[in-house]
């Protein structure tokens, strides 16, 4: 029999001290696919990420990793095994450099030897942060900011990616270079990738599959275009007047779930993100 790999996720139940905030969550996310949870604040779409990255001990259920029990592991030994984590508002070493900020995220591989080529993946992957590589992390902009904490995850190595919220508070043409990387990963370095995203339509447009969650259990999940199709999902994310095509940026005859477009990711991304997520900055441009 195979051995499992990505991400598996079974009857999860955790929360804070006497708060339970997840009931019975099933997750799995394979290699080379990327799947999107989206809800309410609230629904419990962070605990999902910081139970199965070790931030927080689950109390029930079962957290696999490329076949490893990793339900009881600290976050270091689930780092080391393969997954890493780019939280909510980014968490940079802000008076750290561009550089330093890189080397301590490859710090579970420091002994491979193969530093220099995670590096240069990177840098390729963001090349804004090349002409920034001496520079305080706390000066980048939000947009910046968000790219070294995803290339700082790159550092380690990993087989699984999770993503909690990373275009939040950015400005539309930011967030589509985030979406077009997120699918360059999984399509091209076969990772697999679990997004945790608040802009429902970036998450649409390059999900391969998407879990909606509300009060801290998965009530839908689905392809993007068949959950665009569902009335419920439709009213509550996308506006009642969306349809699966024309406003998610989802083609229903795509055996994915995601456009033709996706073998583009930035087209797509960025046609899925062009009329969301208006509340920006124009510092995180």
């Amino acid at each position: 029999m195979a051995e499992a790999t990505g991400l598996q996720v079974t009857g999860l139940e955790s929360g804070y001290d006497r708060l339970r905030v997840l009931h019975g969550v099933g997750v799995r996310v394979a290699p080379g696919e990327l799947v999107a949870v989206i809800g309410a604040n609230g629904a419990g779409k962070s605990t999902l990420l910081r139970s199965v990255s070790g931030l927080l001990r689950p109390r029930a259920g079962t957290v696999m990793l490329n076949g490893h029990d990793i339900t009881t592991a600290s976050a270091e030994q689930i780092a080391a095994r393969g997954l890493a984590h780019v939280p909510e508002n980014r968490l940079v070493f802000p008076s750290l450099t561009v550089d330093d900020n890189l080397s301590l995220g490859g710090w579970t591989r420091r002994r491979d030897g193969r530093f220099a080529e995670r590096r240069s993946h990177a840098l390729e992957l963001f090349p804004r942060l090349a002409d920034r590589i001496n520079l305080a992390a706390g000066a980048l902009s939000g947009g910046e900011q968000q790219m070294l904490a995803m290339a700082r995850a790159l550092m380690a190595a990993p087989s699984v990616v999770v993503l909690d919220e990373p275009s939040l508070g950015l400005a539309p043409r930011v967030v589509g270079e985030i979406i077009s990387t997120l699918a360059r990963l999984r399509d091209r370095d076969n990772l697999a990738v679990l997004l945790v995203e608040q802009n429902v339509r970036a998450a649409f447009g390059v999900a391969d599959r998407v879990l909606v969650m509300d009060r801290g259990r998965v009530v839908a999940d689905g392809t993007p275009a068949e959950l665009a199709d569902d009335e419920r999902v439709r009213a509550a994310y996308l506006g009642a007047g969306a349809s699966s095509s024309s406003s998610t940026g989802v083609s229903s005859s795509s055996s994915t779930g995601v456009s033709s477009s996706a073998s583009s990711p930035s087209s797509s991304a960025v046609a899925a993100v062009s009329g969301g997520n208006q509340e920006t900055e124009e510092e995180n441009r």
